[in-house]
């Protein structure tokens, strides 16, 4: 959708001449030749920019700026043209909300550079506002976490480092609490009223992802149709979250260290240089270091984003938290179904301490918000239920033999075993999830972009529906 200017001029040959130069830049435009015309088609059209002059018969220019406040607050682009330019009047028409002040005759060029500007200010201002709503609305606790000894141990170290600047490479299985653990250290931080930020690389597409990071400025590429800000941006003063940050390619990667490094970035598109100002946390299942080795990931950047390393343990690592977690959903579900479920039998506590909990606490969530559902007052055996059957752990690799092939090496059948192994679990992974791709990552232990990336590897089509 193109922007839309308002120009307000009571000279028509000066009206008509301006929405000729908005025209043949993209923009859609309107005209009023009076302020009271003017403010009829700002509340009906709601433009994005208005272009006012401030001598107008009926209602002067100044009469509109006072009566449009609203709007001016709510982010409409003001710029002041006025044949009677004195420094007092643009410092007045500034101090009511106009964004620029043009004295006629004025320069075009200038003109659409301030509109430009004006406008992309308007775009960061709606972003923002959108990512308002990725400040954790609950303070997250020690009690959200559990009370085990390595907990207690993981939230140590988070609180000394929550207050630093350092960047913190947050490591554990899918499903461990790595997001919510950057959500604590954000709050503990002195960032914790500005915005947290979190980004999913293994989601983003390889062609997306500097435009997702950086941003871009409205028609730098195709599908360019509006200007972004781009992650980095929106998270200023405040924290950057990126999940699985060994999916960003490598030839991005050199940009990225930049912007680590530096605080400084250019959307694309735009010889425009950024200041940042932000506190980076990476979210990882990945082993790092061994992308580093195989030279998937740039060994600089890895050092960059490790000053601080906190690994979050497996729920099968502590099952101490599992009755105190189990507790928590309880309360949880019961606030979000209305149901009054009070306690949970010894019998299905076991089950749950006895599973070998491959989702880790997402799982115990999940579980637990269907035992709710089906329990009336309290969770028994019959109301948990695993999603699909264990795969079993117990392969019988003392019945395997080894055998010899002359002119073959024992790496290369090996990594045909492992692939045949690989493939079958992939299989299996999808069968337990229904067949929906993302799920099937999760169980298998995989970000979605590295499991997309073995589907394709061993042709494995999922037929959708």
């Amino acid at each position: 959708m193109p922007y839309t200017v308002l120009v307000v001029d009571d000279n028509i040959d000066t009206q008509e001449n301006i929405k000729e130069l908005l025209q043949e830049n993209d923009y859609k435009t309107f005209g009023a030749d009076n302020g009271k015309s003017a403010l009829d088609i700002i509340h009906q059209h709601k433009p994005d920019c208005l272009l006012l002059d401030m001598n107008l018969p009926i209602m002067s220019g100044w009469e509109v700026l006072d009566l449009i406040k609203p709007e001016i607050d709510a982010g409409l682009v003001v710029i002041i043209i006025t044949a009677y330019g004195e420094i007092p009047l643009a410092v007045d028409a500034i101090k009511k909300g106009a964004f620029d002040f043009f004295d006629k005759p004025f320069n075009n060029e200038k003109l659409l550079i301030s509109i430009k500007h004006g406008l992309d200010k308007l775009q960061i201002q709606k972003e923002l506002e959108e990512l308002k709503t990725t400040l954790p609305s609950k303070i997250i606790s020690p009690d959200d976490f559990g009370p085990c000894k390595a907990i207690r141990e993981m939230l140590q170290n988070a609180d000394k480092v929550a207050p630093t600047d350092y960047s913190v490479l947050i490591q554990g299985p899918t499903g461990s609490g790595k997001n919510l653990l950057a959500k604590y250290i954000h709050q503990k931080s002195q960032r914790s009223q500005f915005p947290l930020i979190n980004v999913d690389c293994g989601t983003i597409s390889d062609t997306l992802i500097e435009s997702e990071l950086f941003g871009h400025i409205k028609g730098s590429f195709t599908g360019a149709i509006d200007t972004k800000i781009g992650k980095f941006r929106a998270a200023q003063k405040g924290s950057l979250v990126l999940d699985e940050i060994g999916n960003i390619p490598l030839d991005k990667q050199v940009k990225f260290l930049r912007a680590v490094e530096e605080k400084k970035i250019s959307p694309i598109g735009s010889n425009e240089e950024f200041e940042l100002d932000f506190r980076l946390m990476v979210a990882t299942l990945e082993d790092l270091e061994a992308a580093v080795n195989i030279g998937k990931f740039r060994r600089d950047l890895f050092y960059r984003i490790t000053e601080f390393v906190i690994t979050v343990p497996p729920l099968t690592q502590r099952l101490d938290d599992i009755p105190h977690l189990a507790r928590k959903f309880i309360q949880r579900c019961n606030l979000n179904l209305n149901k009054d479920v009070l306690e949970i039998s010894d019998n299905a506590m076991n089950m749950l301490l006895e599973h070998h909990w491959h989702g880790n606490v997402r799982e115990l969530q999940h579980v637990i918000s269907t035992a709710v559902l089906m329990a009336k007052d309290k969770i028994k055996p019959e109301h948990i239920s695993f999603r699909g059957a264990t795969i079993n752990q117990n392969l019988a690799f003392n019945d395997f033999s080894i055998g010899y092939r002359p002119g073959t090496s024992l790496k290369s059948d090996m990594n045909a075993i492992i692939e045949n192994i690989e493939h079958k679990y992939i299989k299996k992974a999808l069968e337990l999830a229904n067949y929906n791709k993302s799920k099937a990552a999760e169980i298998f232990g995989i970000d979605r972009k590295s499991f997309y990336s073995r589907l394709s590897k061993y042709g494995i089509i999922v037929k959708k529906g």
